[in-house]
């Protein structure tokens, strides 16, 4: 457990633990490290994990600037330059998925063996003819109020929707709690910026291997939008996940380490 210090006013909290090829998780909008708890005790007996905060989330500094996808990804490239790793493998979820691509878009895939989607349409946004979002602009105005006059409220009956089927309570009350550790400025300022990108562009630049999970209950997207990004990353390989929604890692831990882990063993014969 340590801090990485990106600027004057910004640390991001991360978690170095385990030996070998590096694995970096991303987590999604307004969530934190802690959700790949079920992830980082598997992997760390075999891989380098590197388990973090973005700015602003969980125990990283809560700093007011830089709250954008794009900056994101420049936190995720210092942290791999600060840490000197080589080969890594990013796995994004949620907008972690963002990151990834938003990433891929301003440095390549020179120094990436391979990447994970986890359960994320290439854009949240209801362009015309785009399908496969989850927000037009009322929407995505009213999740925005809604955060800042009753944030925790909004947080509350957010977390249902990321299950198939109700979370247990001490599992809500524990992603409550990472939940409330973001600011409501900040988290309405990232929930609009990660709303209005659109990395549909970018599926053709992937020359990585590519891992998509998604979950078959389609609370957030269907699964025809991971067959979307199968169909425009060469080689990829889609893998549904029956009885989750968008947290499938939690929702099914046991298969999600078990396909990552073929995944990432197939990376190391290419």
């Amino acid at each position: 457990m340590a801090f990485l210090e990106i600027d004057s006013q910004t640390k991001l909290y991360y978690e170095d633990e385990g030996e070998g090829q590096p694995v970096i998780f991303i987590h999604g909008v307004m969530m934190s490290s802690r959700f790949f708890h079920y992830q980082i005790p598997y992997f760390k007996e075999r891989y380098r994990t590197i388990n973090f905060d973005l700015r602003g989330h969980g125990r990283s500094s809560k700093v007011e600037h830089g709250h954008t996808v794009a900056q994101y990804a420049r936190d995720v490239k210092q942290l791999i330059e600060k840490l000197k790793l080589e080969n890594v493998i990013l796995v994004g979820w949620s907008m972690g998925a963002f990151v990834v691509w938003d990433y891929v878009n301003q440095f390549g895939t020179e120094n990436i063996k391979g990447m994970t989607v986890v359960d994320q349409s290439p854009s949240d946004y209801l362009w015309d003819g785009w399908d496969y979002g989850a927000f037009n602009f009322d929407a995505i105005k009213g999740v925005m109020q809604a955060i800042q006059e009753n944030q925790l409220g909004f947080n509350s009956e957010f977390i249902f929707g990321m299950f198939k089927d109700k979370p247990d309570p001490d599992v809500h009350e524990w992603i409550l709690e990472e939940m409330m550790k973001v600011p409501a400025s900040i988290a309405s300022t990232i929930v609009f910026n990660q709303t209005a990108v659109d990395y549909r562009e970018t599926l053709s630049n992937v020359d990585v291997p590519a891992l998509i999970c998604f979950g078959r209950d389609d609370k957030f997207f269907p699964v025809a939008a991971g067959e979307y990004i199968q169909e425009r990353i060469p080689g990829s390989k889609l893998v549904p996940f029956e009885k989750s929604s968008h947290c499938l890692f939690l929702e099914e831990p046991e298969k999600f380490n078990q396909v990552l882990a073929g995944f990432f063993e197939s990376l190391k014969e290419g």
